[in-house]
């Protein structure tokens, strides 16, 4: 089996139900010849350079593994085609790619403790400069 990472950006200007719509359609066109591993819409981010006057884009990750390198062509073709995705990129993994929970979630609390670290130094050295 061999298993592939798709990473698309979507137009940020649709309204979640249409991106949920342009999700399902390239998730069911995917399914047509391969098996679906992981499919998460990262959510709207800014990009590196300005594409169709867009400065910013939905990402989405897409894990999938297939035998049908044919279909692949397909794929590519579908995506190139398809006016709602800006850009995307179909890269081979060497590995069965593992399903990792939302990374965004993951890293919150990491961030808050950050953020209380550096808002307990500011206490610290306002108090220093009081007590002088």
């Amino acid at each position: 089996m061999r298993y592939y990472e798709t990473l698309y950006i979507l137009n940020p200007d649709f309204e979640q139900e249409r991106t949920d719509s342009i999700l399902n359609d390239i998730g069911e066109h995917v399914n047509k010849f391969s098996e679906v591993i992981y499919h998460n819409e990262w959510g709207k981010k800014r990009l590196a350079y300005p594409i169709n006057n867009h400065k910013y884009g939905t990402y989405v990750l897409l894990h999938f593994e297939t035998e049908n390198t044919a279909e692949l062509d397909d794929f590519e073709s579908f995506m190139k085609l398809n006016n709602s995705v800006l850009r995307y990129q179909n890269v081979r993994l060497d590995s069965k790619p593992e399903i990792v929970e939302d990374e965004t979630k993951a890293q919150e609390p990491e961030e808050k403790e950050e953020k209380d670290e550096k808002e307990e130094v500011k206490l610290e050295t306002v108090e220093e400069e009081t007590s002088a």
